[in-house]
């Protein structure tokens, strides 16, 4: 419970007033050397932390909860918070220790709003969101402050809106109040409301062209997008509150046309294992395998370009002739040069956020410079290609200049520890940190003239950042000391003294330390100030850099993985030629089995086969060949032609949602809905196993007629696995369906998986067999075998036998002892012979497998 403000000291007075504006923010308020919380604030942060719960004070008879972090390591803990959705107020402490303090808010970091080392994530970026429902569209647009990216649309559907942010997984969502529907964006752990007042169409406008420094949006192309525009506006205006500044680095906005894109919703993404595994990590995902980018501006991109893949083949295409030419080039040489590239895109930001530290400088001008280099290495291989992409690259050698001469080399890390400014850039500071640093001439004059007046000839006057200036002899000496002296340390061998003079001095030196900050305080933000005029160049060049890092990484995994140029086409095709999976084949020391897929003239593919043979592996490969394809990285595969596709489905394994009540079959259901409701012609939907989580009559009935519709009404790319048989025949009635299976075969009892896509439909699952490979019971699986044996009698007789075999078998099975049985050893003894004998290196592996066939039959 907050107090009454006149019941508490004044320190906690100031605490009250500034929770008061920021209710449901965590205030971090500067004590000496700790950021503190108090109250209910106290007590998230310590559960949410793991910190200590304390008290300080007491109000109304109760101790007030606090909980605290060092000042010194605050990011981490903010880095935290913000992982969890939470929202910190930043309070510091201004004026001198021992008097009245002061607090004043410094910063608001939000999760979508974080930009500084070590609070933001390194390889991925913060995005923050803006939803405003018009009088007919819905207004959305998004923001990232680290790239500079800001984009607007509109959606005519709720559902529409739901896939746009789930295309651009924002971390914070800000929305008007009295918004409902915000169930729908569950996946976005941080939410905000603001007033209404906010999504004003004029006050926006208006905004944005301050913003851009021009008169009208027209130049955007989203002059017409009214909600878009109410949307964009209040985001920049949530945004600037937060961060205190004007935002510099934000210089242009874009639409965002959703029809640019293959869109991929949250559930293919899951089930495609994009960005993570089916688990969350990154290993196993397609993001694993193709991010091989040397710099994180790069890999913050590969991340956003995976789950946008372009339909525009010219763009795509672009990008292909440079991945093609990097590839005929040297990729691992400019991978050495970009790997020095620190990341200038977030120092660029906190440049436009005003928001720099001495570092960031450093790490700018070693990227530039290093990003000259690498124009260098572009034009000198004469490529048209490459040396066209180089002509976008502007060196920024002004910056440089200005860099080199006014930052240290190792500048130290904060501002305000001072020797940050170059010696030589003011001539004012260089006096000051002259006098600071106890000026030699000075200080000989003072010596020499000291030892004349005692007769000292050891006499010293030095200078420490500890002690300040003295006069130091030996204690044999110190007995001819003159009085004025006064004893300011005694050590070992020695005595220290200082004299008004030099008292008069030191309060000169600290006064010049003050003044020696405070000076350097103002050069670096003119620094800042100069630096903010080049940032429409930054921007664009950061994002050129980042591209062609993830293009040239590629190259580097074409070359490594043999790789092939996907062909490009706008006709309603697709066909891939001893096509692989791109993540399984990296995970295995085994032989990838290649297949292929050609559903330009029959579209509709259905897949039978046994459990574990393959079906979901060609599923998946064929999707992620057509990402790769349109991200503009070459492929696994021998060949590949991808034609005009609007969006990748996916019903791909299921699980109950307890949360909401719902079944494994209503989530199965609901997913198949939502693709035959939403598939078009152009789209590549994959189905796999639909109709499992029902009785066996139903769920065919079904999975019939989902496939049925799918092929008569909507004609997508679709690739249906199934074990039902009635839905393989439906290309005996339909022209635009064709079969495949993935065969096993059995060998010494044992199933081996062949995992080739073959024609034509198989009706044997091998479910027993592979039950037995999972680990049940002889006594089950033989059980199960004699289930399936044709029997004539009547269903009630047969359960009454085969409950009556059960017993027996149970009961024979714990009492059994192992007998030999010498004809099988004989047999087992021939096998082994005959294999002895084969030379394998002679024969071709169908020649291996018909042998084996031969044998078995033998046997």
């Amino acid at each position: 419970m907050i107090p009454d403000k006149n019941s508490v000291t004044p320190m906690m007075r100031q605490y009250l007033e500034i929770k008061e504006k920021f209710p449901d923010t965590l205030v971090l308020y500067r004590l000496g050397d700790f950021y503190e919380l108090f109250f209910d604030d106290a007590k998230k942060v310590a559960k949410l932390l793991d910190l200590t719960l304390t008290r300080r004070g007491n109000t109304n008879g109760e101790p007030i909860p606090m909980a605290g972090v060092p000042f010194h390591s605050v990011e981490n803990y903010i880095a935290r918070l913000i992982r969890f959705g939470e929202s910190v107020v930043i309070c510091e402490q201004e004026g001198i220790p021992g008097k009245t303090m002061i607090r004043k808010i410094s910063k608001i970091i939000t999760p979508g709003t974080a930009t500084d080392d070590g609070i933001a994530p390194d390889t991925k970026d913060n995005i923050i969101a803006c939803i405003y429902k018009g009088k007919t569209y819905y207004g959305v647009s998004y923001l990232c402050l680290g790239s500079g990216v800001f984009k607007t649309t509109v959606c005519s559907k709720l559902s529409d809106v739901r896939l746009y942010l789930e295309k651009i997984n924002p971390i914070e969502l800000v929305f008007e109040e009295g918004f409902t529907n915000l169930d729908d964006f569950n996946f976005i752990k941080s939410k905000k409301s603001i007033p209404s007042w906010n999504f004003e169409l004029e006050t926006n406008y208006k905004l944005l062209c301050k913003q851009f420094e021009t008169n009208s949006l027209f130049g955007f192309d989203i002059d017409d997008l009214e909600d878009g525009i109410c949307a964009a506006g209040a985001l920049l205006s949530y945004v600037k509150d937060t961060q205190n500044v004007s935002i510099k680095h934000i210089t242009s906005i874009s639409k965002d046309d959703s029809s640019s894109y293959v869109i991929l919703d949250r559930t293919s993404q899951k089930n495609l294992e994009l960005l993570s595994n089916l688990q969350g990590n990154i290993k196993g995902s397609l993001l694993s395998v193709i991010n091989q980018a040397s710099t994180v501006m790069g890999q913050r991109l590969v991340r956003e370009l995976i789950v946008t893949p372009l339909r525009d083949n010219s763009k795509v295409n672009h990008r292909l002739d440079i991945v093609e030419q990097l590839i005929n080039s040297d990729p691992e040489s400019y991978a050495y040069l970009l790997d020095a590239i620190g990341d200038i895109q977030r120092v660029v930001a906190r440049i436009g956020l005003s928001s720099s530290r001495p570092k960031d400088f450093v790490v700018l001008k070693d990227g530039l410079n290093q990003i000259r280099e690498l124009k260098k290495a572009l034009l000198s291989s004469n490529n048209t290609v490459l040396c066209e992409f180089a002509n976008k690259i502007d060196e920024h050698e002004q910056i440089i200049e200005l860099l080199e001469q006014s930052i240290m080399d190792n500048p130290a890390t904060f501002l305000r520890d001072g020797n940050v400014i170059k010696t030589g850039y003011n001539k004012e500071l260089d006096e000051l940190r002259e006098l600071m640093n106890g000026s030699s001439q000075i200080l000989e004059k003072i010596e020499q003239r000291e030892k004349e007046a005692t007769g000292i000839s050891t006499l010293k006057v030095s200078f420490n950042s500890v002690h300040g200036y003295y006069i130091e002899v030996s204690k044999t000496q110190s007995v001819n000391v003159p009085d004025y002296y006064i004893r300011r340390q005694t050590l070992k061998n020695n005595e220290r003294y200082i004299t008004p003079e030099l008292k008069e001095l030191e309060e000169k030196t600290l006064s010049a330390q003050e003044k020696a900050l405070a000076l350097e305080e103002r050069i670096f933000n003119t620094i800042i100030t100069e630096l903010q005029k080049y940032i429409p160049t930054l921007v664009p060049l950061c994002t050129n850099v980042a591209m062609f890092d993830v293009l040239n990484g590629f190259a580097r995994l074409s070359v490594a993985r043999n790789y092939v140029r996907p062909t490009l086409t706008n006709t309603h095709e697709l066909r891939i030629i001893d096509g692989r999976h791109a993540v399984i084949e990296t995970l295995t020391d085994k032989p990838f089995v290649a297949n292929s897929i050609d559903l330009t003239q029959k579209p509709m593919m259905v897949i039978t086969g046994p459990n574990m043979g393959g079906k979901s592996t060609y599923m998946r490969q064929t999707a992620l060949i057509v990402i790769l394809a349109r991200i503009g990285c070459f492929v696994p595969a021998k060949e590949a032609v991808i034609g005009n596709i609007d969006r990748i489905f996916t019903r791909i394994g299921a699980s109950d949602d307890l949360s909401s009540g719902r079944s494994t079959f209503m989530v199965e259901m609901e997913e198949a809905a939502s693709i035959v409701n939403n598939a078009t012609s152009n789209s590549l939907v994959l189905m796999d196993e639909i109709g499992r989580g029902t009785s066996t009559t139903e769920g065919c009935a079904l999975a019939l007629s989902i496939a049925q519709y799918m092929c008569q009404q909507i004609a997508s790319f679709t690739l249906f696995a199934t074990h039902y048989p009635d839905v393989a025949r439906l290309s005996d009635d339909y022209d635009n369906v064709s079969n495949i299976c993935f065969k096993a075969t059995e060998f010494n009892g044992d199933i081996v998986f062949l995992y080739h896509a073959n024609e034509g439909a198989l009706n044997y699952s091998y479910a027993i067999e592979v039950a037995k490979l999972a680990g049940l019971p002889n006594v089950i699986v033989n059980l199960a075998r004699q289930y399936l044996q044709p029997d004539e009698s009547d269903a009630e007789d047969k359960n009454k036998t085969m409950k009556k075999k059960c017993q027996e078998q149970i009961k024979a099975t714990a009492s059994e002892t192992p007998v030999i049985d010498t004809k099988k050893q004989d047999k087992d003894n021939l096998v082994i012979e005959k294999l002895k004998e084969l030379n394998l290196n002679e024969m071709t592996p169908i020649e291996a497998l018909n042998y084996l066939y031969n044998l078995k039959k033998e046997i």
